[in-house]
């Protein structure tokens, strides 16, 4: 079944069935055009702001097909025309594995134990990082010649939220189990980032636009003492 999709509502079993950005994003314009009886393309028209299809205008289904084009929002068919590589995108790594979550189900009849914590969901605060990103758009306007959302500093003091889980160790990682913290299987935790430009002793000039405070996708905590 075809179905429009963010990364946090796709498995990873279900990773080669993404179809590439460009050839998504032209397959999505075709059906706004013509049935608009995708699934998933309500949930995307609400994200962005509409609720009909029906009655948008060009420009518009061009602001609607955007997350599309960036790889926001993924198109999932059986036989995708370009397969994505999901190394080249970073939010292939949130999606959830349905062997993981069997493993998950079964560890959690013991309720707690050594774990780690993994990130689940990432949700930009629209509101904060909507007038976060007009106060930006303002201040572009001075740039001359440079397309907005073409710099980090565009994105400078946008607000999301992650949410990690504490989930059992897999078979590989046992070894740690000795020198684990322990929590309720399932436990969540919400962590608050900021877009900024802070130090980077990476980057040639010592500073790059981030997310901070910097979470790992999986973290392991150690007993106290």
């Amino acid at each position: 079944m075809e179905r429009l999709s963010r990364w946090s509502g796709i498995w990873k079993e279900e990773l080669d069935r993404v179809e590439d950005p460009f050839f998504a994003t032209s397959y999505v314009f075709d059906n706004l055009q013509g049935r608009c009886d995708l699934s998933g393309l309500r949930e995307l028209l609400k994200d962005c702001g509409f609720f009909q299809a029906e009655k948008l205008t060009r420009d518009q289904i061009m602001m609607v097909l955007r997350p599309v084009e960036r790889g926001e929002w993924l198109l999932l068919k059986d036989k995708p025309f370009r397969p994505i590589d999901p190394e080249r995108y970073s939010g292939s790594r949130f999606c959830k594995s349905k062997v993981e979550l069997q493993q998950f189900a079964a560890s959690s009849v013991c309720g707690e134990g050594a774990g780690k914590w993994k990130i689940v969901n990432i949700e930009l605060n629209k509101v904060a990082s909507g007038a976060a990103f007009l106060a930006n758009f303002l201040t572009s306007r001075g740039d001359e010649g440079r397309v907005f959302l073409s710099s980090g500093k565009d994105f400078a003091n946008t607000t999301r939220t992650v949410t990690q889980r504490w989930v059992p160790l897999s078979e590989g990682e046992r070894e740690f189990s000795r020198s684990s913290a322990v929590h309720q299987y399932g436990t969540e935790r919400k962590t608050q980032q900021h877009y900024v430009e802070a130090d980077d002793h990476w980057d040639i000039s010592g500073a790059s636009w981030h997310w901070r405070p910097v979470l790992a996708n999986e973290v392991y905590e150690f007993k106290k003492g």
